[in-house]
């Protein structure tokens, strides 16, 4: 069923619970300090609180920040581009956006080094901007050795198209420190605006969807400018939350519900709502 008229031009999208199964910064715990179950199951209750709307954004990093300590690049890569698990359909949604030259933007309180995996992995053309937390890696964890964003991307697509990537990505470590791009709730909303402005796109034509309450303020800001806020893969915290605010308050955009947490939870029926 469709629900949009035609002239969405930007879909910003969530990633943990939204575009991937799994919350991947707690998970690349999990994954990658097997020995240290304690680091996961701190990650874990911290960020629980965070998506439940109980813990902010800052509070949750200030904890899982440091739990990162002393993961590789490799492994953070490998992570990304082989313990992630999309949900069904990721591929063709998104190249059903870029074949309809409209603007697909990730828009989480994820990390780059993931982020930027995704780029290279399913083609940049694809993903026109990235909006997300940065977990910062240095030379042997050395924040005086610090890797730059730019020389992050770089070695993250000569990965994926070097024959020999060499000892470089064992030696390269994480810092233990987050750079925060998005602080609150409200952010993914007015940095998706941003985007918007550069683009010469109203507000109006935007589009976020999210899973949890951690993009409850992103998905109202957006239908409280005239655009479509979607909740999708959504957890019962956020449908009561935006059954609220559908009930009590009169919003010149959209605020939509559809399909409720499940394994089998397929992105493609984004497409029927926004293109």
């Amino acid at each position: 069923m469709k629900h949009m008229h035609p002239e969405i031009r930007i879909i910003s999208c969530d990633l943990n619970g939204t575009l991937v199964h799994q919350h991947t910064m707690m998970d690349m715990i999990r994954v990658c300090f097997p020995h240290m179950p304690e680091r996961y199951e701190m990650a874990k209750d911290i960020f629980s609180r965070q998506t439940a709307g109980i813990s902010s954004m800052k509070d949750a990093f200030e904890v899982a920040g440091p739990l990162t300590k002393g993961l590789s690049l490799r492994n953070a890569i490998e992570y990304a581009w082989s313990e992630m698990q999309f949900l069904k359909g990721f591929e063709a949604f998104i190249s059903d956006i870029y074949k309809a030259e409209k603007y697909f933007v990730i828009n989480s309180t994820g990390y780059s080094v993931t982020t930027e995996v995704i780029k290279s992995v399913y083609g940049p053309e694809k993903i026109h901007d990235v909006i997300c937390n940065r977990l910062i890696f240095g030379w042997e964890a050395d924040p005086a050795r610090r890797i730059s964003e730019h020389e992050l991307a770089d070695l993250i697509r000569d990965y994926f198209f070097r024959k020999e990537t060499g000892d470089i990505y064992d030696k390269i470590l994480a810092t233990g420190e987050v750079e925060l791009g998005i602080r609150d709730e409200k952010e993914k909303a007015r940095l998706i605006f941003e985007v918007a402005e550069k683009l010469g796109i109203p507000r109006t034509a935007i589009a976020h969807a999210g899973d949890t309450m951690g993009d409850s303020l992103g998905i109202c800001e957006v239908a409280r400018n005239g655009g479509a806020g979607i909740a999708f893969n959504y957890n019962n915290a956020l449908k009561n939350y935006l059954e609220g605010v559908i009930k009590n308050e009169k919003i010149p955009g959209k605020i939509i519900l559809t399909v409720p947490k499940s394994e089998t939870s397929d992105v493609r029926c984004l497409s029927d709502i926004l293109l």
